[in-house]
């Protein structure tokens, strides 16, 4: 029995009925007296359910394969659209109208994916999970999320095959703890299984935090091949069903095309293997201290602007960076005491191989201790990093609550990490207060206390990387201008113009 009906219920006209060719919705091309955009908007109604989907003004489709969404091209939707529609040419003779079938022409398919009239009617996606993760719903509560497409979220979520259900928090603790059993961490009081905790619940629970939450890059040393580190990062992406290891860019430009290759295609997660040297990429600084991410879509002269989702990983031996990224990173360090990585025995192979077996389990752990957290009342994190304070209300405060150590804690990393600050603090220990000190003597007290290395000896070599050498070190000094470098004082850089009429002193206050 109908108990309520409203006025467009009751008094609106009765749809018109559809045109069928061959079982399927008949579609008419445009042409004489058909606007491109009328073809346009019903197109979208009959595709909108088809697996075509709108995101920042762009048609995308599904990529299950690669997990992640691709846009739609013309050459891909004149053949997809006739999977579900038959269009068709209209021409009126004698005995009437005759339906002439013919694929859409290429033009046509061109100016339908960037028309409105198309676009508005298809279904919004944001971003494409692997396998149901828990999300923040806008009335607060915390679930995890069905496969299909969830409209609030705006996430499209694969059917990993099986369900995923909570253990218990002492059974969910046990099931991380063999699994990470085998990997030396640094004697640093639990800091870095906690951040490797941490890398793997902000891949699975980052939707826990609130919009627009910054994540911190993870980043995992080691003192030796074959410590198991880019292993550690796969495990962070067991939500997937595989995570590849891909070489960081080369060059700004690789680093800037890669990081919009992500945006675009709605990836949650990125794995950068066994970068080398120093890791100094101001594309990667600007993806992580923001919650979007824009540049010029190559071939195009538009751009395209998406949310910086992924989670970026990172591993490398010995690896350095800029003191932009320690603030936006969390590092993990294994300490492998083996002479050679052979040596080492291991009660369970861990390998991406046999990652399938253990799916299933780790994501009901992970699932168990968010569900843990969230009725214990969701505590925040002991210690907060401004470069991502969310994180540590919500991520951090998950992995203490489970009892593992702060992730947010301050790494104190050997000759690793932000070697420049660490090296400009030894330099500026030893600078007598009120003293100015030329840029060379800057550089031969550097050479003295073993401080910036690299830079050091290439200036004192000579040759044709020494300008470039001693600009860089000039930079890099300059840039702790007006910082409290000691408890003395502050650090005070005078003068403009190349590196060699630069000079340096100590002030107090």
């Amino acid at each position: 029995m109908k108990l309520a009906t409203t006025f467009a219920e009751d008094f609106a006209p009765a749809a018109a009925p559809i045109e069928t060719i061959n079982g399927k919705p008949a579609i008419r091309l445009p042409g004489d007296g058909r606007l491109l955009s009328e073809f346009a908007a019903e197109l979208g109604t009959l595709l909108a359910g088809e697996g075509v989907f709108a995101r920042k003004g762009v048609a995308f489709i599904l990529d299950a394969e690669a997990q992640a969404l691709a846009p739609a091209t013309s050459g891909w939707l004149r053949t997809w659209a006739e999977r579900a529609v038959v269009p068709y040419r209209a021409r009126v003779d004698a005995s009437g109208e005759i339906k002439i079938v013919r694929s859409m022409a290429k033009d046509v398919a061109d100016a339908v994916l960037a028309a409105p009239q198309f676009l508005e009617k298809l279904p919004r996606v944001d971003r494409v999970h692997p396998c149901p993760m828990p999300w923040l719903r806008g009335d607060g509560r915390i679930e995890l999320l069905e496969p299909g497409l969830d409209a609030e979220s705006g996430t499209f979520t694969l059917d990993p095959g099986f369900a995923i259900e909570p253990f218990p928090l002492g059974e969910a603790r046990m099931v991380l703890e063999i699994l990470l059993g085998e990997f030396p961490f640094a004697e640093d009081r639990g800091r870095s299984k906690g951040v490797a905790i941490a890398a793997m619940l902000s891949v699975f629970a980052q939707g826990i935090m609130p919009p627009k939450s910054i994540k911190p890059v993870f980043i995992y040393l080691a003192n030796a091949e074959g410590s198991g580190k880019t292993t550690l990062a796969q495990l962070a992406g067991l939500p997937y069903r595989d995570t590849p290891a891909e070489p960081a860019p080369r060059d700004e430009a690789e680093w800037a095309k890669k990081l919009l290759a992500v945006v675009i295609s709605g990836r949650r997660l990125v794995l950068l293997d066994n970068i080398k040297g120093r890791l100094n990429s101001p594309s990667l600084e600007a993806y992580t201290s923001s919650a979007t991410f824009s540049n010029r879509v190559l071939g195009a002269s538009r751009e395209f602007a998406g949310e910086a989702g992924a989670v970026v990983l990172i591993t490398g031996n010995g690896l350095a960076w800029s003191p932009d990224l320690r603030r936006r990173s969390l590092a993990v360090e294994l300490f492998m005491r083996e002479l050679k990585a052979e040596d080492r025995k291991f009660r369970r192979a861990l390998t991406p191989a046999t990652f399938a077996a253990i799916r299933r389990e780790a994501l009901c752990a992970m699932w168990g201790i968010v569900v843990a957290w969230d009725r214990a009342g969701r505590s925040k994190g002991t210690r907060r990093n401004s470069s991502f304070p969310e994180w540590c209300d919500t991520i951090a405060g998950v992995v203490e609550f489970a009892g593992w150590g702060c992730p947010s804690a301050p790494a104190e990393l050997e000759g690793m990490g932000d070697t420049d600050t660490a090296d400009f603090a030894d330099l500026a220990e030893v600078m007598e207060p009120g003293r100015e000190y030329p840029f060379a003597e800057m550089v031969e007290l550097a050479s003295e206390l073993g401080a910036f290395e690299g830079l050091v000896l290439q200036i004192e070599e000579g040759g044709k990387a020494s300008s470039g050498a001693r600009n860089r070190l000039a930079r890099i000094l300059s840039g702790f201008n007006g910082r409290r470098a000691t408890a003395a004082g502050h650090f005070v850089c005078k003068g403009k113009g190349h590196a060699r009429r630069f000079s340096m002193m100590v002030a107090h206050e």
